[in-house]
């Protein structure tokens, strides 16, 4: 998949950024974060995982292990971006997009988000609830309330405007 095109600054690729590379030892890293206006017009940050597969929840300890996966990799990139824009690492105006550092994180709504390709519709709601269960703490401790975390496939990403159209663009 292609995600984008996205306005400039409002998506950040923390997974290629130089921050990243500095700390990248046994840190795992979602793709990317993306200031995505919502409904109301605020923007909602978006921290986004993809992913071209997913065990089944019967396949255990496998299941477990991605579940455990996408959590580090979705609340590591959400706390290495607020770490970054509150001056705990030096490199941030190189970094991150000013978009990024001119956000009221006091009030910011957050999405935690994976997407699957071609992800069978019948196997998002099983993996949403264990990825749930697992982000159980981090979603109380930051309070980032109902709704948080979305399990989605292909077809949901181009609902949502993260990927192009299937017009001949690639996805």
């Amino acid at each position: 998949m292609t995600f984008g095109p996205f306005p400039e600054g409002y998506c950040f690729y923390i997974e290629k950024s130089d921050l990243y590379r500095r700390i990248q030892n046994h840190v795992q890293m979602a793709e990317f974060l993306l200031l995505k206006n919502s409904r109301k017009g605020v923007p909602v940050l978006w921290v986004v995982e993809a992913k071209s597969s997913s065990p089944r929840p019967e396949t255990k300890p496998n299941f477990d292990e991605f579940v455990a996966e996408i959590r580090d990799k979705l609340i590591n990139a959400f706390s290495l971006t607020l770490a970054a824009c509150l001056g705990r690492h030096g490199i941030v105006e190189e970094s991150i997009p000013t978009r990024f550092r001119e956000v009221d994180w006091c009030g910011q709504d957050v999405k935690l988000v994976l997407v699957i390709n071609g992800h069978r519709d019948a196997w998002l709601q099983p993996l949403k609830d264990a990825i749930e269960v697992a982000l159980r703490a981090s979603i109380k401790t930051w309070s980032f309330g109902p709704n948080s975390v979305a399990v989605i496939n292909d077809k949901g990403a181009k609902k949502f405007g993260l990927i192009l159209d299937n017009t001949g663009d690639e996805t």
